[in-house]
């Protein structure tokens, strides 16, 4: 515990080894301000530094991008004269699969191979020289009278 008492008469000058601690912490603390006052202004200088810096850069990639070429457009074609743009024209879609490919083969692919899914029945029809999917096969197979069911393996499969 620090001491109190007065050490010396009113009228002189305490030592500085005999100072209150509350005037240490006082110039301790002021001392502090002033280096924080001093990291501040350094810290505001250098910023403003910074700042010049970017926009030095940003007006230089301004120039660099106005002095570029513009980029080309390849693939795509020039439009048509007049600001109309082409169309293509539409084109009415026909049957994918191939007329020989009818509800009967489905039937005849499925009494072969006894129970299918779509795709393996595809992949016999192709076989024979018509290519088909399974998509239009499992079209094919439902209107042919064909049974669905949910094999083993969790697919669709057909059976007559």
């Amino acid at each position: 515990m620090p001491d109190w008492r007065p050490t010396a008469l009113a009228g002189d000058e305490p030592s500085p080894a005999t100072a209150s601690p509350l005037v240490h912490a006082a110039e301790r603390l002021t001392s502090r301000i002033a280096s924080l006052v001093n990291e501040v202004s350094a810290l505001r200088s250098e910023n403003a530094a910074l700042r010049r810096e970017v926009r030095e850069a940003v007006a230089m990639l301004e120039r660099a991008a106005s002095s570029a070429p513009e980029p080309s457009r390849r693939g795509r074609k020039p439009r048509a004269a007049g600001g109309q743009q082409r169309r293509r024209a539409r084109v009415a879609k026909g049957r994918a699969t191939p007329d020989s490919v009818t509800g009967e083969v489905v039937r005849a692919v499925l009494a072969k191979l006894g129970s299918a899914t779509a795709s393996e029945i595809a992949v016999e029809i192709t076989k024979a020289g018509a290519p088909v999917s399974g998509r239009a096969v499992r079209f094919l197979a439902e209107r042919a009278g064909a049974q669905t069911f949910v094999g083993e393996d969790g697919q669709r499969r057909y059976r007559l």
